[in-house]
C-alpha cells in the first residue's frame, strides 16, 4: 500500500511540474534582443548561450531552444532542438577566429529574410557597404555571413 501511495504521489508531481514547466516554457525556450533595451544588456545574454570566439560590442538575436536557455533551466534537458539566428559585431582583425572550421561557400545565394528580421529595430546599427562572404560548416546545419571590413558577422545554427 506504501508503495502504491509512493507511486501515486510521484506521479501526481511529475505531471504538475510537467504542466507548470510547459506554461512557463513556452517563454523560456526563446529570447529576442528586442526584449533587451542596451547593447550591453544584449551581449551578456548572447555571451551566455552561444560559444564566442572573440569579444564582440554589439548583438542582435532571436534563439529558440526548445530545453530552455543556461538561466532558466528547472528540469534536465530532453531531445536537442533549437534554431540560433544572430549578428554580432566584432574587431574586423577578430574574423578569422569565427570562420575556423567553416568553408568559403561557392554560390554568393543566401536566403537573408532571417538576417533583415533580426535587426529590424536596430537597422542603423548594422549597416554593411561591402559584399559578404558566405560560409557554411560542412556536416552541420550552419550559415554564416561575414561582412568583412565591418566586422559584421551573421550567424544562424538549426539542430532539429
Amino acid at each position: 500500500m506504501k508503495r502504491l501511495i509512493l507511486i501515486s504521489l510521484l506521479l501526481t508531481l511529475g505531471y504538475s511540474s510537467c504542466f507548470d514547466s510547459s506554461s512557463s516554457m513556452s517563454n523560456s525556450n526563446k529570447l529576442d534582443s528586442d526584449d533587451y533595451n542596451s547593447k550591453s544588456e544584449r551581449v551578456t545574454i548572447l555571451k551566455n548561450e552561444i560559444k564566442s570566439f572573440s569579444d564582440f560590442e554589439n548583438a542582435a538575436f532571436e534563439l529558440f531552444n526548445v530545453n530552455g536557455f543556461s538561466n532558466s533551466r528547472t528540469t534536465l534537458p530532453g531531445a536537442s532542438s533549437w534554431d540560433y539566428k544572430f549578428v554580432i559585431k566584432i574587431n574586423p582583425s577578430d574574423v578569422d577566429k569565427w570562420t575556423v572550421g567553416m568553408v568559403e561557400a561557392i554560390s554568393q545565394y543566401h536566403e537573408d529574410a532571417w538576417m533583415k528580421k533580426i535587426i529590424e529595430k536596430t537597422e542603423l546599427e548594422w549597416q554593411t557597404f561591402t559584399e559578404p562572404e558566405i560560409y557554411s560548416r560542412p556536416g552541420d546545419n550552419v550559415l554564416m555571413v561575414v561582412y568583412r571590413s565591418e566586422g559584421i558577422i551573421y550567424k544562424r545554427v538549426i539542430s532539429l
